[in-house]
């Protein structure tokens, strides 16, 4: 299928028509190169697969590599096999590049969510040389329609020296007119109200000129699956729909309820499976990225709407979304992450913020990133957007890991990425520990009461009984701490850890 000229709309660009090698000989060793998408769908490869190659013929080059979000296994890792990353800025997508990164081969500097553009725009990484976007197609003004994922595309449209633009070839144009495009001007407020309101343009504005090549990808998405959602997550699910019906039969959240924002993972899908069985609808979304289980909520007309910056879908549910995608197109919208994950929108919606952690401590503080302090595991993407600024934070996590080995429920995290002013709740399956209202001591005995392993429920309650011995605001002890590991490890619980 060779359709681009149907795909560019303005004639005179067909000329800037080339091959992903050509592309790959734009690249210069130091580059900053900026692009978008997520680890499903969404991103340019045929450019990057290239590139790659050309790094592994001794090109000698290493690019800075800008985006918000992880890209797919097969770029990211063909990247760094090619050793051409020298600094990763915003999300990693690979367990490749993570390994890199945990060996100091490659520089890694987390972006903010929603804040990355605004943090580019202000100069804190230099000046972008490149940038390599995913569009369907041009109009025939030569702007540029989206993909599968929005995030931070437009901003590198306008920040960067060049572009390339990557036509998905395998994408349908009849995805025109899902995007809303919107680019947030200086000390003015964003005109959002509502999850569905658009305020922008179905299109990326560029100005043709900084298109210096366009090449046609036919490269498949990589083979994904559905999420799996094991017991322990549908436990955890059920005690957060079972709490959140509670609150509204009190009187505490109206029907329809707030946008709701609900991370990736087991965790998440269960919860979003769970909403679907439960009687809260219409539902209405204002979250980052849009899964296979959001799908299933709209067929089963329980979705108000859904803003979001990216689909993040399985093959399955991408072959269904492309056969109902006039029905899908009324209640999805796709915008710039600057917008999806703005504080002042997700502050001014109320929105309901779910996400997931690797670890709690009895402050309420989330560990949601690394591991045993040191090593990255995920980044927090859009968690930070949304936990500081919903009307409502929740964190879900197992109380143990490991097969029970290890618990989730800790003195203190190795690694604070929430702090205890940004969790107004827990959740795992032994319970909900609301924190709303507590004072340090009465959130760590709830935290422990409500959402700890009852394995290790003693051991941290002479913990809590030992620390307050110290005195001061917070029952905190770092001797106590100590001792604390040093008795799991007594217990074997650090076995396999």
């Amino acid at each position: 299928m060779n359709d681009l000229d149907q795909r560019i709309r303005k004639k005179e660009l067909l000329k800037k028509v080339g091959t992903p090698e050509e592309a790959s000989l734009l690249f210069k060793d130091g580059m900053m190169v900026a692009t978008s998408g997520n680890p499903l769908m969404g991103y340019p490869k045929a450019t990057f697969l290239a590139l790659a190659d050309r790094m592994k013929q001794g090109g000698e080059i290493k690019i800075d590599l800008l985006s918000a979000g992880p890209l797919g296994p097969e770029v990211e890792e063909s990247l760094v096999r090619s050793n051409g990353i020298r600094t990763r800025i915003g999300a990693v997508g690979s367990g490749l590049l993570r390994d890199a990164i945990n060996q100091r081969e490659v520089r890694f500097i987390e972006g903010k969510g929603g804040q990355l553009p605004a943090h580019v725009r202000q100069g804190r990484f230099g000046k972008i040389d490149l940038a390599v976007i995913e569009a369907i197609g041009i109009t025939e003004e030569g702007n540029i329609i989206p993909s599968t994922a929005v995030y931070d595309t437009p901003e590198w449209v306008e920040l960067a020296s060049s572009l390339i633009v990557e036509i998905n070839q395998l994408r349908p144009l009849e995805m025109e007119g899902l995007h809303d495009i919107y680019l947030k001007a200086p000390r003015q407020p964003i005109p959002i109200v509502h999850p569905l309101d658009r305020i922008g343009t179905p299109f990326i504005p560029v100005d043709p000129e900084k298109i210096t090549l366009i090449v046609g990808s036919m490269v498949p998405d990589r083979e994904a699956s559905e999420i799996s959602i094991d017991t322990l997550s549908r436990r955890i699910a059920k005690e957060f729909i079972q709490f959140l019906e509670k609150e509204r039969q009190a009187g505490k959240w109206n029907t329809p309820l707030p946008p709701l924002e609900v991370g990736i993972g087991g965790i998440g899908s269960a919860i979003l499976q769970e909403l679907g069985e439960s009687d809260l609808s219409p539902l209405f979304f204002y979250m980052p990225a849009i899964t296979d289980p959001i799908l299933d909520l709209i067929d089963r007309s329980k979705v108000g709407g859904v803003s979001g910056m990216a689909l993040r879908l399985s093959l399955k549910a991408w072959t269904r979304f492309q056969a109902e995608l006039e029905k899908y197109k009324k209640l999805i919208v796709l915008r710039p992450v600057s917008i999806s994950n703005s504080a002042e929108v997700v502050q001014r919606l109320g929105v309901i913020s779910i996400n997931m952690g690797l670890e709690v401590d009895l402050q309420g503080q989330v560990n949601s990133s690394h591991l045993m302090g040191s090593k990255i595991w995920t980044g927090i993407a859009g968690s930070y957007d949304f936990s500081r600024n919903g009307a409502l934070s929740i964190f879900t996590i197992p109380s143990a890991a490991k097969g029970g080995k290890i618990s989730s429920i800790v003195p203190l995290v190795s690694h604070v990425d929430h702090t205890e002013h940004e969790v107004d709740m827990i959740v795992t399956e032994q319970g909900v520990a609301d924190l709303r209202g507590l004072d340090p001591l009465e959130k760590a005995e709830r935290i422990i009461e409500k959402c700890s392993h009852p394995d290790y429920r003693e051991l941290l309650r002479d913990y809590l009984r030992n620390s307050k011995r110290s005195g001061g605001h917070i029952p905190f002890s770092f001797e106590e701490a100590f001792s604390f590991y040093e008795r799991l490890q007594g217990k074997g619980s650090m076995k396999g850890g």
